[in-house]
């Protein structure tokens, strides 16, 4: 690190220089009205932070007007820079600190929801704000969403009253029983065990295990046919076909046949894309999408560390084998955050 003056730099600053900590944290640069600008993370909070003020930090155009308007910084000291990780992505998501790179908001992409209640049901949400519910999304593509859905409601007796069961009895049973829709839980014609068996295989479908799924829609399709019912045929043939055609990509070799999220990015300028494509049981079940902006003057293992702390680690449905296109930025730092995930980043032949 340079040990050149740091000519220019306001008072206020220079005393907080003299105090900075030497482990790992994160820094807020602040403006002169306390405006957040940027929120970075560092091994060595006292390096970093200097480094910005020195004739050796890059004087790129961004660099320069963030230099520019720079008045005062603010630390906080974590245990590890896995935490540092953490905590910058928490304060970059609170306060959208306007030189930090951006994730685009993904509020408008809807997502399914298994909720945690003793009779879960299966909701479709933009939000993500039920205790204990799993999700499945966002879907970039509402028309998988909706046939995902169609499926399962098809398929599977999940009720769709809001009844808080078992607390709650009906005297008798609603519409959706008599017409073959639910199974009756709230008159006790169903489990809390059985229903709860059910919705294991819903919440495995969902997470794409769809093998059980496809021999069920074979054998209504008969059943149906058998009985002339050749509409409901027709309907569950074209459901037979759309699974297919989801899992007909499974021609990604690199993965074998376990569980493995590749994550893929593609850069533009100022503008980014990370993918996550979900293989589960050697099949591609699913494909995510989420944009960044803000890029300038920003390197790719850096966009690629962003992409995966805001978006990829907060997942609830993740893979135990991760593979990358190249290495991001803190990939140690990462590791620390998922410690069960095994990264991979493939340099040739099957999984290399």
């Amino acid at each position: 690190m340079s040990d050149r003056p740091l000519g220019g730099v306001p008072a206020i600053l220079l005393r907080r220089l003299e105090t900075l900590p030497d482990g790992p944290g994160v820094y807020l640069w602040k403006d002169r009205a306390g405006e957040l600008l940027y929120v970075g993370k560092a091994g060595n909070l006292r390096n970093r932070v200097r480094s910005y003020l020195t004739a050796d930090h890059g004087d790129s155009p961004k660099n320069s007007r963030l230099k520019r308007l720079i008045h005062d910084v603010e630390t906080i000291v974590v245990a590890t820079e896995g935490q540092a990780l953490l905590l910058e992505n928490n304060l970059i998501k609170e306060h959208q600190p306007r030189f930090n790179i951006r994730l685009k908001d993904d509020k408008s992409y809807p997502s399914i929801a298994v909720t945690a209640e003793p009779f879960p049901r299966v909701l479709v949400t933009r939000r993500r704000d039920l205790p204990g519910a799993r999700y499945f999304g966002p879907f970039t593509d509402v028309s998988d969403m909706r046939r995902a859905l169609a499926t399962v409601r098809r398929l599977f007796f999940v009720r769709s009253c809001a009844d808080d069961l078992p607390r709650e009895r009906r005297d008798r049973p609603c519409l959706d029983f008599h017409i073959g829709r639910c199974r009756a839980p709230c008159v006790g014609r169903q489990s809390q065990a059985e229903y709860g068996a059910m919705i294991a295989e819903v919440v495995g479908f969902l997470a794409g295990d769809t093998g059980d799924v496809r021999m069920r829609l074979r054998k209504l399709m008969h059943d149906a046919s058998e009985r002339t019912d050749f509409e409901r045929a027709k309907h569950l043939r074209d459901t037979l076909r759309w699974l297919e055609q989801v899992e007909s990509p499974a021609a990604i070799e690199i993965t074998g046949s376990g569980d493995t999220d590749v994550i893929g990015f593609a850069r533009d300028g100022d503008d980014a894309v990370g993918l996550v494509f979900r293989v589960r049981g050697g099949k591609v079940s699913s494909l995510t999408h989420r944009f960044l902006e803000n890029l300038e003057e920003v390197t790719d293992p850096e966009v690629l560390e962003a992409f995966l702390v805001r978006y990829y680690v907060p997942l609830e449905d993740r893979a135990r084998r991760a593979v990358l296109s190249f290495v991001p930025e803190g990939l140690a730092a990462l590791g620390s955050l998922l410690p069960a995930t095994r990264w991979l980043v493939p340099q040739r032949g099957r999984g290399a």
